[in-house]
């Protein structure tokens, strides 16, 4: 029995081997995994499928965005999260008096905030950050519309600043600022960029050396600095040793910009350790919820950024308010978000988050309503033929293109077939530069996300009259819909206008909701809860709360690692 049990063994063994042998290279990879970010102590993050080729228009797009919050730093709230003053201590408040409403000596309303600098802040070669740069990036600022190097529209609202004290600086602001809207442009090194600027000013974001020459090190004052590119693929950094925050553990970061299917394989291959929220499919981030729990862990943080869908208003279907109430109607947000993001999203009520302080509820709700969506397109002209398409009274057809960007095909499938149950003709496009769809016009329709923070004036960026691209302002602007209505303009000022109390703020932000709510200029979809896909060999990550993941990157080390 024992002769037989040991050959039942050794069958048993080369039975295995094939599949032994099949698991030894994944084995290997991990090891080498392992041991380049232990001994390379170098991280690989997918960070996009679109590559950040530009300084200018930083919070445009999100893998710009990432690069900045990796290499640059701030002076008050970083757009579009609730995390404060990267080059400071902590945001001004009227607590401790660093930040007053009072008259000028006009009688007019100001605010003065002093913000506390990080000691000893120093560009990545070693020269420290003076008021000079600070004050020339507020020049550059003012240069260019807001969207491009301010997208929060305060930097017309500065009107002085000055060091109090070698960390002090002082900015006084026109009008009441709240402590959520206080903003400063990024600090530009003024010794190497304003020669460029002073020559050429119309020009000089196609000249600066944050696009011509990315590898300088005096361009950078946050963790990491640009070593090397390989566009359109790969930017690699390195650590900036004169960082005034925390050290990061990892010496090297090499971010990836690559189409979500090769990034996913990445990860499972062992040669990605991240995966940022735009680098990753819908569909793959529900996979690797249920499936891949022993390699990987999935992060999913709530955030105000807000998927949603532009309509053009330049096509009459569209411009019709019916039509898109009958369009917003047909679509089952509720089921979208159960089948593609695993019920981690929030279905929205409105434009804003509900967790943020200016939401208030008083405003019309639009549930999944197909007979109601119907009878609206009947109402508009828009009836079934014999073949059950939908046609006008000239025959014809109700039809649009919806574009989205690489990574929300699994969205805008679901979204593409709910509208072709009512009769639309509905083609699909994927776009490599949504951001260039949005700025030409062309478009029909186009699903995106936004990322924004209230008290902020950046969500009526979108919807301000003044906004609207066009040739006469070089198609600058955010309100790409090209909706224009004086009364929602007028409920824009309100915000402006309004007090910093939850109250003064719902008062204000109320009105401007229920225009939007009723005229829909655009639709609200759901706010997503971001995920991040990080390998189980690193430790300390986490994603705060309505912010990027890689804002915690000097917390990350690998598994085993002593913490920072």
């Amino acid at each position: 029995m024992r002769g037989v049990s040991r050959l039942h063994g050794w069958r048993l063994l080369l039975a295995m081997l094939p599949l032994l042998l099949a698991l030894a290279p994944t084995a290997g990879a991990q090891d080498a995994q392992t041991q380049r970010l232990l001994q390379e102590k170098r991280l690989v993050i997918a960070a996009d499928n679109l590559y950040p080729r530009t300084h200018g228009s930083l919070i445009i797009t999100q893998p710009q965005a990432t690069l900045f919050r990796l290499t640059q730093g701030v002076i008050g709230r970083m757009h579009g999260e609730l995390i404060a003053c990267s080059l400071c201590t902590q945001l001004p408040n009227s607590l401790d008096g660093t930040l007053v409403t009072q008259a000028d000596e006009d009688g007019r309303t100001v605010t003065r905030a002093t913000f506390d600098l990080l000691p000893n802040l120093r560009w990545g070669d070693g020269t420290p950050l003076d008021i000079g740069d600070i004050e020339f990036g507020l020049t550059v600022a003012r240069r260019y519309p807001p969207q491009v190097l301010d997208p929060t529209g305060i930097t017309a609202r500065i009107r002085s600043l000055r060091m109090v004290s070698p960390r002090r600086l002082e900015v006084l602001y026109e009008g009441t600022l709240c402590k959520e809207q206080l903003f400063v442009p990024p600090p530009l090194p003024r010794r190497l960029e304003e020669p460029i600027f002073r020559a050429d000013p119309q020009h000089y974001l196609d000249r600066t050396l944050y696009f011509t020459d990315r590898t300088r090190p005096g361009l950078y004052l946050g963790p990491y600095m640009i070593d090397q590119e390989k566009p359109p693929h790969s930017i690699q950094l390195r650590r900036n040793p004169y960082y005034a925050g925390p050290t990061p553990y990892f010496e090297r970061v090499d971010l990836l910009f690559r189409d979500a299917t090769a990034a996913e394989q990445g990860l499972l291959d062992g040669n990605i350790d991240v995966l940022l929220p735009k680098a990753v499919r819908e569909e793959a981030l529900v996979r690797f919820t249920r499936e891949r729990r022993d390699r990987f862990k999935i992060l999913w943080s709530p955030s105000t950024t807000l998927t949603w869908l532009t309509p053009n208003f330049s096509r009459p279907a569209l411009a019709d308010r019916q039509v898109r109430e009958a369009l917003y109607l047909a679509l089952d947000r509720d089921a979208m978000v159960r089948d593609l993001t695993l019920g981690t999203s929030l279905v929205a009520p409105g434009y804003l988050h509900p967790g943020l302080p200016a939401y208030t509820a008083g405003f019309p709700r639009y549930g999944y309503n197909p007979d109601r969506a119907a009878s609206l397109l009947e109402s508009a002209g828009w009836r079934r033929d014999k073949t059950g398409q939908r046609r006008n009274a000239e025959g014809h057809p109700l039809a649009l293109t919806l574009s989205y960007r690489a990574g929300d095909h699994g969205v805008a499938q679901s979204l593409a077939e709910a509208w072709r149950t009512m009769g639309l003709s509905v083609s699909l496009k994927e776009e490599t530069d949504i951001v260039g769809a949005f700025r030409g016009r062309g478009f029909d329709m186009v699903l995106s996300s936004i990322t924004y923070s209230a008290i902020s004036p950046s969500m009526p960026q979108f919807f301000l009259s003044s906004a609207v691209p066009t040739p006469e302002n070089g198609m600058r602007g955010l309100n790409f819909t090209g909706h224009a209505d004086a009364a929602l303009d007028r409920a824009m000022d309100g915000i402006d206008l309004a007090g910093c109390t939850r109250d003064d703020q719902r008062q204000a932000w109320v009105t401007f909701q229920q225009h939007l709510m009723t005229e829909l200029p655009r639709l609200p979809l759901w706010f997503n809860s971001l995920g991040t896909v990080f390998t189980n060999r690193l430790e300390g990550v986490g994603n705060p709360p309505f912010g990027d993941p890689v804002l915690t990157i000097q917390r990350w080390r690998p598994r085993g690692a002593p913490p920072p």
